[in-house]
């Protein structure tokens, strides 16, 4: 038996992540079953104030919590360096206070939880037909139209298991959490 194989028998409780540098939105599932959820924001001026925060409110938060696997959503993609590293900084002080030796982590890619639970990326069709439906708007004003119409998806996905929530990053942790719960821990 595989340490893979060990992991996949005992894990449970899935805790799923969405990250950023302002909050943190999470959903403990038990077996399929969404038990808790919601988004810690963090406080502070800058970065690094946030950071504080962050791991003074994760450390209490683990006290509330019993889960046996996390799975984040991975940073696919930044506009600057910068931003990359505050990314960095704060999914280290996220995950150096909940993980342990005896918790599995995963990152799992954004598309691929989304494509998971029906909520693929628009095809050349479905962008045509929202550009017909709003002729004359701009491109990064149809590109907006598109996002928030797959953050509604996420959010009414969310709403289907009983997670009763408007935040889309809340939705994305569900998401997160239900892939991993499905497709790692009992694949």
């Amino acid at each position: 038996m595989s340490i893979a194989d060990l992991v996949k028998e005992k894990a449970h409780k899935v805790l799923g992540i969405d990250a950023s540098t302002n909050s943190f939105a999470f959903c403990l599932m038990h077996n399929d079953k969404p038990v808790k959820w919601g988004e810690v924001n963090f406080e502070g001026a800058d970065v690094y104030e946030r950071l504080h925060d962050a791991k003074v409110k994760i450390r209490s938060f683990k006290r509330h919590l019993d889960y046996d696997f996390i799975a984040i959503e991975a940073a696919v993609s930044v506009k600057s360096v910068q931003t990359g590293l505050k990314m960095a900084y704060v999914f280290g002080t996220i995950m150096g206070e909940l993980m342990n030796n005896e918790i599995k982590v995963v990152e799992i890619h954004p598309i691929t939880w989304q494509s998971y639970i029906g909520n693929k990326n628009f095809t050349k069709a479905e962008k045509d037909a929202v550009k017909k439906e709003f002729p004359g708007k701009s491109e990064s004003w149809i590109k907006g139209k598109i996002r928030e119409r797959r953050k509604d998806k996420t959010i009414n996905f969310a709403r289907t298991l009983g997670v009763e929530t408007d935040s889309d990053n809340v939705a994305d942790s569900v998401g997160i959490a239900w892939y991993a719960i499905n497709e790692v821990v009992r694949k």
